[in-house]
């Protein structure tokens, strides 16, 4: 058995750090707009652009230049828009951290081969794993830049299934997308679990899901009678 985990907002705290980031371009910009409206501006920009760029349709320059000009002014060249994203990645970069259930999850799974399948790019998604120090907890690492195919793609899963000699009803995905992550996963086969940190469910999703990591352990799909948890470590 093997579980696999997404990364953005799973393990690493990604939205904080977005927003975070997103205001610390406001401020870089100088713009007129307001904080609240530039935030929305650029959240839909990301929305409708990042997709693009998984898919292979944009290059990842083109993709941020594009976030850029519809954010901030259509006039700007490529070197002022790059250099106003580089800006904006950096900030996004600081506030990169493991999210508080993460190390205690993590550290109750010791004897359970463990993986990451994530969509973005390769090196940005590793690096968060390495700049938090848990990099070296997984036993295998898969990006959709890797392969060229991103959640909720069935492929991706298999792939990664098939790398570490695992039939997908032998894992476990967890992740915090109900379509990307849950739907996505199951669709290949595995057990998807959704991690709805925000607390959104509603009738129309289904199990697993779970509100923390600490509540995998509750989960019958992840405790197989060869599965040994360890248990919670004192704080």
């Amino acid at each position: 058995m093997v579980i696999f985990f997404d990364i953005d907002d799973t393990l690493i705290s990604h939205s904080s750090a977005m927003r975070a980031a997103t205001i610390a371009l406001h401020q870089n910009a100088n713009l007129s707009i307001t904080l609240e409206a530039f935030l929305e501006t650029w959240h839909d920009a990301h929305r409708r652009y990042y997709p693009r760029f998984l898919s292979g349709e944009l290059t990842y320059a083109a993709t941020t230049r594009a976030r850029a000009r519809e954010a901030i002014d259509p006039s700007l060249s490529d070197k002022e828009a790059d250099d106003l994203f580089g800006g904006y990645l950096a900030a996004y970069e600081a506030g990169w951290s493991v999210l508080p259930d993460v190390l205690p999850c993590l550290d109750r799974l010791t004897s359970v081969r463990l993986g990451v399948i994530s969509n973005g790019r390769a090196d940005e998604q590793r690096r968060k794993l390495v700049s938090t120090e848990i990099y070296d907890r997984f036993e295998y690492i898969l990006i959709s830049e890797d392969c060229g195919r991103a959640k909720p793609n069935p492929e991706i899963f298999r792939l990664a299934c098939d790398a570490i000699c695992v039939s997908p009803t032998e894992a476990v995905y967890i992740g915090d997308h109900y379509e990307l992550d849950a739907c996505g996963a199951r669709n290949a086969g595995l057990c998807g679990v959704w991690l709805d940190r925000r607390g959104v469910a509603s009738q129309d999703h289904q199990g697993p899901m779970i509100r923390s990591l600490g509540e995998l352990f509750q989960l019958a799909e992840v405790q197989p009678p060869n599965i040994r948890m360890e248990p919670t470590r004192p704080s």
